[in-house]
């Protein structure tokens, strides 16, 4: 497999010849859109890379990075297997991502799985000191889908989201717009994309990507529309009508998920939760 992405041809070749140069850089590993046979890399695509390194620091401080061309923004954050990720924007808006990992961690990533998780959909050793070639497959899926929820985690998500349902309406009575909005649109929001994933892997086992990723491709329509409902402006009365939409949907999917795998439906939750929204003036049209 080879890396499909022109605009980073002079950052990848200045890496490499760094990498094949420097003792410590023991592998160099392209991921992500520029080597995915689905979904290719196109004009907005960044550039994802591993890169396996016995001394980290200096892709920590920027200092390695800043060697391949001019760099206009530039940090880091922690990523998989207990590293760092330093995330650059050169010339031309091009955005690379760099995943810094000792040999211990990038071995640690692919014994827990994470690394799998940015790797099964194609990746690409630029350099490879170490004999990865050899050892990653092992590590690897020959299918990419996502992992359906037992019973026990399928229960603690829908608690979880009718919860907050309630606690978001405590916010807004209170009068805490900011707090509201944030659960509604943000926490709320995450556990509606877990249960449309699931919905979609227990109805239709369709790949459903991670983080939403490429959701209006592979969600069904009545997905896609419903969603246009369910987010806020920054108002009381449009946070309430994003609330009362974003548990329709949420109870619309979880009712289906869990009678497709046979899980016990958390009914008495989804009721508490409705009456007391519907009791503080947020009407969710006949959901009890």
């Amino acid at each position: 497999m080879s890396v499909n992405n022109d605009r980073y041809s002079d950052i990848l070749t200045s890496l490499c010849g760094y990498a094949r140069r420097d003792d410590d850089i023991r592998a160099v590993i392209a991921i992500g859109s520029s080597v995915r046979e689905s979904t290719p890399a196109d004009e907005y695509s960044d550039l994802d890379l591993i890169v396996v390194t016995e001394l980290p620091e200096k892709w920590y401080s920027g200092e390695y990075p800043a060697l391949f061309g001019e760099v206009f923004i530039s940090f880091i954050e922690p990523t998989l297997g207990g590293g760092m990720e330093r995330r650059c924007i050169y010339s031309g808006g091009r955005d690379a991502d760099m995943i810094i990992l000792t040999p211990s961690q990038f071995g640690s990533a692919l014994d827990e799985g994470s690394a799998a998780l940015v790797m099964e959909r194609g990746y690409c050793l630029l350099c490879d000191k170490e004999g990865y070639s050899g050892k990653i497959p092992q590590y690897l899926s020959c299918e990419v889908r996502g992992d359906i929820m037992g019973e026990a985690e399928f229960a603690n998500t829908a608690n979880d989201f009718f919860f907050h349902n309630i606690w978001a309406c405590k916010k807004l009575l209170r009068g805490e717009l900011w707090s509201a909005k944030m659960c509604i649109d943000g926490y709320l929001k995450e556990r509606l994309l877990k249960m449309i994933a699931q919905y979609e892997l227990c109805v239709s086992a369709k790949d459903t990507w991670h983080d939403g990723r490429f959701l209006d491709s592979w969600a069904e329509g009545f997905i896609t529309e419903s969603l246009k409902d369910c987010f806020a402006r920054y108002d009381a009365r449009d946070c309430k009508r994003a609330l009362a939409a974003t548990h329709l949907l949420f109870t619309r999917l979880a009712v289906r998920a869990a009678d497709s795998r046979g899980y016990s439906y958390p009914m008495a939750a989804q009721k508490c939760a409705a009456e007391y929204l519907e009791e503080h003036g947020i009407s969710l049209e006949g959901i009890k």
